[in-house]
């Protein structure tokens, strides 16, 4: 079993999204890169240069350009490559998304979406290519234009079919990362769901009077970013109720559902981990609390029994948890 020293934590003390600097290598993880690519070329050559140059020299986000992106976006694509490119590259991503200016990368993939179609065949992956991607998507939290493109909601075509959205992407990695086997994607997925619930959710404050199926369509009312305690404050209030997209609603519960599951099946859950894993269901109680009660009923994991007496962290998280739940079946 993979050892819970063998990677890099940082600790959510402070209530700050959880970045990972320390657990890449961005020098290392080039020069073996450098190696497994053969045949390069010269466009791709200059690309290689230029990722070098903003990654090791930390130059300016211009060399981030579109040859860049369809350079990165076939390392990723092509499956007859050898799989330590992909995760060499994966990591060298996580490494770029840490620097406030990657954003504009992540910005140009809007056509292809090819950084996130290949994070979404996650449970295809190996171990370290999740771990990659996991890694980046933590990171891409390091700036507001860079989470708020993870957070992205509107959908996007994946097949001629089906459609999907970054933020549904980005719970499906957080939610296979928190219920793996493996130690450090536990983390990670920890870190993930931790982030998504930590960023300020856009909503409605729609008067209880008018959440009627008649009247709600009538009210006219902003559709903003609210922050968390404003959020909990408007969960306490007899006046209004707070009102997010469906779609927040659905990864709200799919992460809550994989927090319970993580805690249901580990006997010794990291104090760090499990405190991330209650103050994101803190979170998302005030959002969804009808579901969070039937996903506690469909895994079946009793809480109280389960949580309380790791920290004292930990039991005041779950003091407001419990508080949210009572009063939801009254």
């Amino acid at each position: 079993m993979e050892s819970n020293k063998s990677f890099s934590r940082q600790s959510s003390l402070s209530d700050q999204v959880i970045l990972y600097h320390d657990a890449l290598n961005p020098r290392s993880d080039f020069s073996q890169l450098e190696k497994l690519l053969q045949n390069l070329d010269e466009k791709e050559l200059n690309s290689l240069k230029d990722l070098k140059k903003y990654l090791l020299q930390k130059e300016g986000a211009w060399l981030l350009d579109q040859q860049m992106l369809d350079f990165v976006s076939g390392l990723l694509q092509h499956r007859s490559l050898n799989p330590d490119i992909r995760v060499k590259m994966l990591r060298l991503l996580a490494a770029g998304a840490s620097r406030s200016d990657f954003s504009t990368f992540l910005q140009m993939d809007r056509k292809n979406r090819s950084l996130m179609k290949f994070s979404n065949i996650f449970d295809n992956l190996s171990v370290e290519e999740q771990k990659g991607v996991a890694l980046f998507l933590c990171n891409a939290f390091s700036s507001v234009k860079g989470s708020e493109w993870v957070m992205y909601a509107s959908t996007w075509p994946l097949t001629e079919d089906t459609e999907t959205s970054n933020v549904r992407v980005a719970a499906k990695v957080a939610g296979f990362s928190m219920v793996s086997y493996t130690p450090s994607l536990q983390e990670y997925g920890s870190a993930l769901i931790y982030n998504i619930a930590l960023k300020e959710t856009k909503g409605l404050h729609v008067p209880k009077n008018k959440y009627t199926e008649e009247d709600l369509p009538t009210v006219q009312l902003p559709y903003s970013s609210m922050p968390n305690q404003e959020i909990m404050n408007s969960a306490e209030s007899s006046e209004t109720k707070f009102v997010t997209l469906k779609v927040y609603n659905d990864i709200a519960a799919e992460l809550s559902m994989a927090v319970m599951k993580y805690i249901k099946k580990t006997k010794s859950p990291p104090e760090e981990i499990l405190y991330r894993c209650i103050k994101s269901l803190v979170k998302f109680s005030h959002v969804i609390p009808e579901d969070m009660l039937s996903c506690i009923a469909m895994v079946q994991v009793d809480l109280d029994t389960l949580v309380v007496g790791h920290s004292d962290r930990i039991d005041a998280e779950m003091s407001i948890l419990r508080s949210r739940l009572v009063r939801t079946k009254e």
